[in-house]
């Protein structure tokens, strides 16, 4: 499997999928883009994985730095995963609002979060009424379905 994080060439090998979701904003988080990692590697995943977090994560509040990295991975990737395990005042997501809204009708995605994540009702409605499809509440299931969808 093929990992790029953000800021490195983004050199495509095979199918691709972008990690969409809430970055940390304090160090009282932590990312879930290593277990989607790991789940992806585990049921064997043999593309790429574009990360919009610098491989050596540390939480910080300006990101403007990583937003050309981050655009130019969104067009290329062929599948946008979006995991919104949103908590306040840490995991807000706000950009990912933003790019959530914005490539629903233009890309392939697929959507989920936890059943304990806050402000997701909109994003639930959203992806019912534009996709026809129900919300995944389980990371491992949203990236088996990925990987089925990729393969």
């Amino acid at each position: 499997m093929n990992v790029i994080y953000s800021m490195e060439d983004i050199n495509i090998i095979g199918k691709s999928v972008f990690l969409a979701g809430p970055i940390p904003r304090d160090n009282n988080a932590t990312s879930w883009k290593n277990d989607a990692i790991s789940i992806l590697l585990e049921n064997g995943f043999g593309g790429t994985v574009l990360v919009p977090e610098k491989r050596n994560f540390v939480a910080k509040v300006d990101y403007m730095d990583e937003v050309h990295w981050d655009l130019e991975a969104l067009e290329k990737c062929d599948l946008i995963v979006f995991w919104i395990p949103r908590k306040k005042p840490y995991m807000l997501g706000l950009t990912t609002n933003v790019e959530f809204g914005y490539y629903i009708n233009k890309k392939k995605i697929l959507y989920g979060r936890p059943n304990d994540a806050d402000d997701i009702i909109y994003l639930d409605w959203l992806y019912k009424k534009d996709t026809g499809n129900i919300p995944f509440d389980n990371l491992e299931d949203l990236l088996k379905k990925a990987i089925k969808i990729l393969m």
